[in-house]
């Protein structure tokens, strides 16, 4: 005992001070995040548009590392990137139900308030803390020409706008008439109001600058206005696609500058995207755009439309669901991006001050050859109720579509869509029973005067529903979709080869003509010769009259390099839902707003 007791007293103190150390230990990991910053941070999750995801998870990234270097409370802020329309939705619809692939926001950065005029239209107001919403930036919308187009049109009017455009939409032999017959029909590109910023202020532009010319106000009833209609209808007439995303077509336009792919005459965009255009960094991250790049062989010049411009916002909108620490450290987020280190970024990018939105910054005057006083006739955005009106109006002005949408369905369309889903709806489900709700999606952005039919493909193709209205045909589509069975080889050489070739032969054209083909495999069998026989046939190069073919490549084991090649060939988009299949409704979607 006398030798046991001493030696329990000695060590007892040291074990305690293990378990202790141990206890804290654990403590310290349960308040830390995997990358070891603080548990106590503040999550505070940020949907912001496309054309500024980048420059605002950077700007994020920089927050939380100051946060963490300070004594005080901290937020950890994560950005994601999605465009402005289906943040919209997915927030009036219920964020997990919208599938958006992105964690719920409590912070919400669109390109413009329209987006909220059309929330609080629609009942939803409720959704943001409310309708006073700083602005962390500002963007004009231009209509954007190469520069040698730009200037034919001024030898005409100085100060153009929307009423030249329609002049030259409208005019027998397009550039013709302004003394340039070599560079054929006049050719407009704008975005789908429903999904994109762009598009739903080009919207808002062009029935203004019709109301304009009908000397009326920009309400609900000159939305309904024979005259105004007209206007609209003439200007939507020389565009040549629709889009869902302003910065990726910007994109592919700097690839058909470097290919010398002809270019589109006019396209209407934020000014900030021109910017980064002429300076040869379209699609860069922020750390490459200002730095600068190649310059384009056909650089922009911008119009502000004389009938007046939009000016986009860029508001930080809290929302409802945010707790009340999310929103105070929302407005912490907001006062460090208001300093004017993280402001001069924004400038670097081709924003202009929210506070000074008629004064191009130096930036800009340099890349896009404006003036230092250049003011803006800035057109004030109607109420939200008109805004719905014209964008349900949009669809009876817009040009229509004449598509051929073909399917693959080869024997491996019947494989599990995503084995590893934990979406109860989609776990367990083949890739060819989730076509039908992607095709009903899709159709839903079209009117009953568009044009669509089907061929599926596996060993051999079927015609299935012929091309015809969708007033005529929309249920034929629903039923044949419906109904597919998966089985056969994959003959995508051929089948695309003669879709593409039959569209060419029965093209319409005053309508925007495609061909979209979905394919979750490789043709059968390899055939390097055929595979360029193909990418020929579909070339821009060899057409007089190209012919988009956009392509979706379905699963992982998709030939997506093909399919890739395809679309680039043929002056189209390809896009992929392989890491997320069950998306495929979404992919359609995007597809079908070309149109």
């Amino acid at each position: 005992m006398s030798e046991s007791g001493p030696r329990r007293r000695t060590w007892w103190p040291l074990i305690m001070a293990v378990v202790v150390g141990l206890v804290a230990s654990l403590l310290l990991y349960e308040l830390l995040d995997e990358d070891g910053s603080a548990a106590a941070c503040v999550p505070l999750e940020i949907s912001v548009s496309t054309e500024k995801d980048e420059l605002l998870a950077d700007l994020a990234a920089d927050y939380n590392a100051a946060a963490e270097d300070s004594d005080g409370p901290c937020a950890k802020v994560t950005v994601h990137g999605l465009t402005s329309g289906a943040a919209m939705e997915a927030l009036i619809g219920g964020w997990g139900a919208a599938k958006t692939g992105t964690p719920e926001p409590q912070v919400w950065l669109p390109s413009t308030s329209l987006w909220l005029a059309r929330m609080a239209a629609r009942g939803s107001s409720d959704i943001v803390v409310t309708q006073e919403n700083p602005s962390v930036a500002a963007s004009p919308l231009v209509i954007a020409m190469p520069e040698e187009m730009a200037a034919q049109v001024r030898t005409r009017t100085p100060d153009p706008g929307w009423a030249d455009i329609l002049s030259l939409a409208t005019a027998p032999g397009g550039w013709a008439s302004l003394g340039k017959p070599e560079w054929g029909e006049f050719t407009l590109a704008r975005d789908n109001p429903l999904l994109s910023s762009s598009g739903l202020g080009a919207s808002v532009a062009t029935f203004h600058a019709g109301a304009t010319s009908a000397k009326v106000r920009l309400d609900g009833d000159a939305v309904g206005n024979a005259e105004v209609l007209k206007f609209v209808r003439g200007v939507e007439s020389s565009v040549t696609r629709y889009g869902n995303d302003a910065a990726l077509f910007v994109e592919q336009l700097a690839e058909d500058d470097r290919l010398g792919t002809p270019p589109i005459s006019a396209i209407v965009m934020q000014e900030e995207l021109a910017y980064l255009y002429n300076r040869g960094v379209a699609g860069k991250g922020p750390a490459e755009a200002e730095r600068g790049g190649t310059p384009p062989n056909r650089p922009f010049a911008v119009i502000h439309p004389r009938e007046g411009t939009l000016v986009f916002d860029h508001p930080f909108v809290v929302l409802a669901s945010a707790s009340p620490e999310q929103r105070e450290a929302a407005a912490d987020f907001l006062a460090f991006l208001g300093e004017p280190e993280q402001r001069d970024r924004f400038r670097t990018l081709g924003f202009r001050d929210a506070d000074a939105v008629d004064r191009p910054t130096p930036q800009l005057q340099e890349a896009l050859g404006l003036s230092a006083d250049g003011g803006l006739a800035v057109i004030q955005p109607p109420a939200g109720r008109v805004v719905e009106s014209l964008v349900d109006a949009w669809g009876a002005t817009r040009r229509h579509a004449r598509v051929l949408l073909v399917l693959d369905v080869s024997g491996s369309m019947a494989q599990i869509a995503n084995p590893d889903s934990v979406d109860a709806e989609i776990a367990g489900r083949t890739k060819v029973s989730l076509l039908p709700g992607a095709v009903a999606r899709a159709l839903e952005l079209l009117s009953p005067v568009d044009e669509v039919g089907l061929w599926t493909f596996s060993t051999g193709r079927t015609e299935a529903v012929p091309v015809q209205s969708l007033s005529k045909n929309r249920d034929a589509l629903l039923d044949t979709v419906g109904a597919l069975r998966a089985r056969g080889e994959t003959d995508l050489y051929q089948t695309v080869s003669a879709a593409h070739a039959k569209m060419i032969g029965e093209l319409d054209g005053d309508r925007i003509n495609a061909v979209v083909v979905l394919s979750d495999g490789a043709n059968t069998p390899a055939d390097a010769t055929a595979r360029q026989r193909l990418l020929d046939a579909v070339s821009t190069d060899n057409s007089e009259v190209p012919l988009p073919v956009y392509t979706i490549s379905f699963g992982a084991d998709a030939d997506r390099t093909t399919m890739a090649a395809i679309a680039k060939q043929s002056g189209a988009l390809h896009y992929a839902a392989v890491d997320d299949p069950e998306n495929i409704d979404e992919v359609f979607a995007a597809v079908f707003s070309h149109f």
